[in-house]
This record gives structure tokens, sequence and C-alpha cells, in this order.
């Protein structure tokens, strides 16, 4: 949802009560060019996964923002109202929703530098806490400033989940429940490729057809070449011919007892079909 402050431009004499009634400010933002708010800047879980055994220390990073109130002008223009920054310490708590994060500073605070508007949490997780999932919610609660606020409005985000998965790629092996584009249920499987670190997903499209993946130490995926990676060939019927699988990205974690979450494209002579994302949650 917008935030906007109703601007008079203008002489004094200028009234309009239009601004007056429903004064979207509540007396928090006004005048003040330092006042504002901090929240996470997107909804949703960040992840870091390693492969088990990596023994690398593993980074990972929840992006912090704080904002303000837009101007809007007698005539509807919206201008951006950056808040000014002197320097600002914002809190936050961790709790656990499944393993434990002991190896955090629980609760912790981050610094946003003078003059900037955004920073990162960052979790550093030893190799020694890297032998189980560890799934925790970061919640801001409080700033060093009283005109700085936790969030302003319902739609803003004052929570953040996290989850670390140490990965055993043999524990990928099993039986999926796959959902493709948020809607399309089918089954699905995973099973060891012959290289080291590489499966293979069986109905990742949720027909015949195997595709190769490539685990990464941090958790990520890489795929084969284009034409390394044939799905399976749709020629009857009016058909395109061969199928291909074009991979974008994707990730493994432990979340909900092991998640896969792939984005590609199919590939195929004349065209290719816009991004495809499944989630695989092992059953």
């Amino acid at each position: 949802m917008k935030k906007f402050i109703c601007g008079l431009l203008g002489f004094a004499a200028i009234s309009l009560t239009s601004c007056d009634y429903n004064d979207p400010n509540s007396d928090k933002f006004g005048n003040d060019s330092s006042s504002g708010w901090v929240q996470f800047e997107s909804e949703g879980v960040t992840y870091a996964s390693v492969i088990q055994g990596t023994e690398s220390t593993v980074t990972a990073s929840i992006p912090l923002v704080i904002k303000s109130v837009d101007i809007v002008d007698l005539n509807g223009k919206v201008t951006p109202n950056n808040p000014v920054n002197e320097g600002l310490t914002v809190n936050y708590t961790i709790e656990d929703i499944d393993g434990s994060s002991s190896y955090i500073n629980i609760p912790g605070s981050v610094y946003i530098p003078k003059g900037e508007l955004s920073t990162n949490i960052s979790f550093t997780v030893p190799a020694s806490a890297q032998v189980a999932c560890s799934h925790f919610k970061v919640t801001l609660t409080s700033t060093s400033k009283s005109n700085v606020t936790v969030g302003f409005e319902d739609s803003d985000f004052p929570t953040q989940e996290f989850v670390v998965s140490a990965l055993d790629i043999n524990d990928l092996v099993g039986t999926y429940s796959a959902v493709r584009d948020g809607s399309t249920q089918y089954t699905s499987s995973i099973q060891l490729g012959a290289e080291e670190n590489q499966f293979i997903i069986n109905n990742i499209y949720g027909a015949n057809g195997t595709t190769t993946v490539y685990l990464n130490n941090d958790g990520t995926f890489t795929y084969p070449s284009l034409e390394e990676n044939f799905l399976f060939n749709d020629g009857g019927n009016g058909g395109v011919g061969d199928v291909f699988v074009d991979g974008i990205n994707g990730f493994a974690t432990c979340l909900n007892g092991g998640t896969v979450n792939v984005n590609y494209r199919l590939v195929f002579s004349g065209g290719s079909t816009n991004t495809i994302n499944v989630v695989f949650t092992k059953q």
C-alpha cells in the first residue's frame, strides 16, 4: 500500500480540505525529514544452504530498508520522500521455528550508517553448525530513534523467516509432491546421478522424461547445457518435436522435510515457454 503526504503548493492562502479530513500521516511523519519506518525489503523466506562436510563458512543476508511517506501535490504528482538518516540502530529478535539458531547472538541489532537507507542483517553459520536444519523467524522490534518506527501499516514487513540447510545429497533421493506455477500438481522423484553432486529429476514438468541437475556447495543448482538436457519428444498430433530443459536457477532446502525449488523454460523448435517454477516437497 502506498503512503502519501498531501502537500500544498502555492500560497498559504490556498485551502483545500481534501488533505485535512483524512490525514494519512496521523501526526507521525509530518514535516520531520528524519522520520519514517523500517521494514524488510520484501515478504517471504531467505535461504542459505551448504552441502554437509564442505566445512566452509556460510554468510547470508536479509535486506532491511528505511522508508518514508511519499508526497503528493495538489495535481496528484507523487514525489518520493526519502528520509534523512543521521545513523540508526535497528533491534531485532530471533525465534526458532525448527532446529536451533543458538550460534547467532540473540537478540541482535544492526546499524544503518548516516546517509544510507538500507543495510543487511547478516548471519555467519560456522561449519560446526552445518549439521542440521535451522528454521527461524527474525522480527524487527525497535529503533534507536522515536521518530523511526517498525513498520507503518499492516502491509509492511516487520518479520522475515530464515532457513539454513545443511544438505546431504543422499537425503534428496525420494518421491516428491510437485506443484507447478502454484497450481498444477503431480508426483515426481529424485535419484542420484553418476557424477559427483549430480541428481536426476523425474517428471520435472509432469510428463515422461528426466532432467539432470548439479548441486553446488551453497545449495543452488547448475544445469547442463540445453543440448544435453533433452526432456521428451512431443511429436504427435501436431506437437513441437524435441523438448529441452533450459535451466535458469534453483535451490534445495531442509524446509518441510525437504524442498527443491526450480525455475526453467521448455525449449523446442521455433520457440520456448515462459519461465516455469516447480516446488517439490518430499513425501
